[in-house]
């Protein structure tokens, strides 16, 4: 049987922050942050469910072993501080203050060199472990900027593995800067792809 792709449901966001969870469990930049699997899927979770599935759009592959979370045109990649207390109080009761505060140095650092205008955002992609190189990833690729180039946007994205710079290359997104948020921090890639 095809695997295919589905949108996500505003209900759905457990299922989503476990995919994207487990796909970025040896992510450089993550692993940094959130020190362990837990945090990240709880920080997955949250995330999905306040911001990307009321605002954005998160799609997966119908055997649930991949996902993607996009923001469209015009929304930020912001949640309220009143309305992210409980990611708070996750990341501290799951990977320590030190969590919270790394987390804080990143998003700080990453809003400032946000890109100007508008553009669509691809927060978060990826296949669950033990399942890479079986195309999921592109397949999600496609299927999101299929949406993008409807509405004829660029898009924009934050590489955190090196190893994946190729990937974004190949569906047209270019390196615009390297960061390195913070002091032992790994870097960061900023990448762009021009509107088609």
């Amino acid at each position: 049987m095809m695997t295919k792709i589905r949108e996500l449901q505003l209900h759905e966001q457990k299922l989503i922050g476990d995919i994207i969870g487990d796909s970025f469990a040896d992510d450089p930049v993550n692993r940094w942050v959130f020190d362990n699997q837990k945090s990240m899927k709880s920080y997955f979770t949250k995330s999905a469910k306040k911001l990307y599935l009321p605002k954005g759009f998160c799609q997966i592959t119908d055997n649930e072993n991949a996902g993607a979370m996009w923001l469209p045109a015009g929304v930020k990649k912001h949640i309220p501080l009143w309305n992210s207390m409980d990611i708070a109080a996750a990341m501290i009761l799951h990977s320590g203050f030190k969590s919270l505060i790394r987390g804080f140095i990143i998003d700080e650092i990453l809003a400032k060199k946000k890109p100007e205008g508008r553009y669509f955002y691809l927060f978060a992609i990826g296949a669950r472990a033990g399942t890479l190189g079986k195309g999921y990833g592109g397949m999600l690729m496609k299927s999101g900027l299929a949406i993008v180039d409807t509405y004829k946007q660029p898009a924009y994205l934050e590489c955190s593995k090196a190893s994946n710079i190729s990937f974004y290359q190949g569906y047209g997104f270019e390196v615009i800067e390297e960061v390195i948020p913070a002091k032992n921090c790994p870097p960061l890639w900023l990448m762009w792809r021009k509107a088609v």
